[in-house]
């Protein structure tokens, strides 16, 4: 009867949802927004590592750290954007470093927008920009085609535009693509208008305050990061040993990244620990 009675109340907060408020987002420090309902899900689990198992990454981390700091403090800070090849850590360093400093302040929240919605984001944006509370506005993985517009509302926020330089807000997104968009030239017949339109495009990376560019990392990098992965799993096997699987594992799959690191140490978990 107890799990029926929820049940039907989350349905009805889904369908009727309240105007959050300051209580609300005392519930959880991450939260995902879902634009048609205007309903946040909280999110008591986030998929985080310890910072100490990013290696190779010490100075980006601490950029973002004292950011996030300032930002709590209620001092200037900026929007961050981190960029570049699969599997290095993007979303993890983000999400690992925000989640550090919301466990040390009651007072940030991470709300994760999904990259379809930026275009609602206004929406979010009135519900939260009053409240007595600091929002990390997370846009994982994104990136703009030609016939997309809703880069607009992300060039907007990033203004201040849409959010009417509320201090209470940043942006922290991560992508792919340093340019966010793709850079493919217009047709002759109308090459004034497109260069003009290349240009508006290509300025949204710019306003980010920060911006932190990562490469696919070298062998010795990626053999750091699977030595800090098998001693946090607490695998019983020899360094060269675990070194040569490594390697193995990393011409298999045709590249060296932090995410491939820790997939190789996961599939020796059932036999070495």
């Amino acid at each position: 009867m107890e799990k029926d009675l929820k049940r039907i109340a989350d349905s009805l907060e889904r369908a009727f949802p309240l105007k959050p408020d300051n209580s609300f987002f005392e519930k959880s420090a991450a939260f995902i927004w879902d634009p048609d309902q205007n309903y946040y899900t909280q999110v008591t689990n986030v998929q985080t590592v310890d910072i100490s198992l990013l290696r190779g990454m010490d100075q980006e981390i601490e950029q973002v750290r004292l950011n996030t700091k300032a930002f709590i403090n209620g001092n200037l800070a900026n929007n961050v954007l981190v960029w570049g090849a699969r599997g290095m850590g993007k979303s993890t360093l983000i999400k690992s470093v925000v989640m550090a400093a919301c466990s040390m302040s009651d007072s940030l929240k991470i709300i994760e927008v999904a990259r379809d919605d930026i275009g609602q984001v206004g929406k979010l944006l009135k519900t939260i920009r009053n409240l007595n509370k600091k929002f990390i506005i997370f846009c994982d993985d994104i990136s703009f085609d030609d016939n997309e517009t809703s880069y607009k509302s992300l060039k907007s926020l990033l203004d201040g535009g849409l959010i009417g330089g509320a201090q209470n807000i940043l942006i922290y997104a991560t992508s792919n693509r340093r340019h966010l968009l793709s850079r493919k030239t217009g047709n002759n017949s109308d090459f004034m208008r497109w260069g003009e339109e290349l240009d508006e495009r290509l300025s949204i990376s710019d306003r980010f305050g920060i911006s932190i560019g990562f490469y696919e990392c070298d062998q010795n990098l990626y053999l750091e990061i699977v030595k800090s992965y098998a001693n946090s799993f607490g695998i019983d096997i020899a360094i060269k040993d675990l070194e040569k699987r490594a390697v193995e594992w990393q011409v298999q799959r045709g590249s060296r990244s932090g995410r491939v690191a820790k997939q190789f140490i996961v599939s020796l978990l059932s036999s070495y620990k």
